[in-house]
């Protein structure tokens, strides 16, 4: 879903879910045939807390499969917080009325950061997506992104895996629906 998402691609691709975060960290999206990298973080208690995505760019696809491959290069490209918001509305439309009218925080309630940016893979693996609070009480969310164009100049000197990839931490569909219901709880607040 997420690379669909992203680049607004109808390539057949891969998705391999990693078992180990290890396993995440040393894998890698490939352009051909299009392969992508998941990995699941758990909570203490064995929920989904968060789910990481390696995917690739739509310049990097339109380069490797044809101008119709991926999203049109004239528009904007989608950051990890659009897939964030997504999973927001996706989520909030499987609750039912009951679980809705005694929700703690509605979609239009939950505010969506601009994602935490990484410019570097362990930079990136090191970072996470963020649930907290705000002193007025509202949920945010925040993603955490590795973005590097194929065809971008800055990256042009580094090797070919370090280019093209679009990485993305995630707060899980799991973690988000018992935020928004009262599931999960949040201390911490930021002022």
């Amino acid at each position: 879903m997420v690379q669909r998402l992203l680049v607004d691609t109808t390539l057949p691709m891969q998705t391999t879910l990693q078992a180990t975060k290890d396993d995440f960290t040393e894998s890698k999206a490939i352009v051909t045939p299009l392969g992508i990298q998941q990995f699941v973080e758990p909570d203490a208690s064995g929920q989904a807390r968060e789910i990481s995505c390696k995917t690739k760019t739509a310049d990097h696809l339109r380069a490797e499969h044809g101008a119709s491959a991926a999203r049109d290069p004239a528009l904007a490209p989608r950051s990890c917080r659009d897939i964030q918001r997504r999973v927001v509305i996706d989520v909030w439309s499987t609750l039912k009325e009951n679980e809705r009218t005694a929700a703690v925080h509605a979609p239009q309630r939950v505010m969506l950061d601009a994602d935490s940016k990484s410019y570097t893979g362990s930079g990136w693996i090191s970072s996470s997506a963020e649930a907290y609070l705000e002193a007025d009480g509202r949920l945010h969310l925040r993603a955490s992104a590795l973005y590097a164009d194929w065809e971008d100049w800055r990256w042009k000197i580094m090797p070919k895996s370090f280019r093209g990839n679009h990485y993305c931490h995630l707060v899980a569909p799991e973690r988000v629906r018992a935020l928004m219901t009262g599931g999960e709880r949040l201390n911490q607040q930021r002022k």
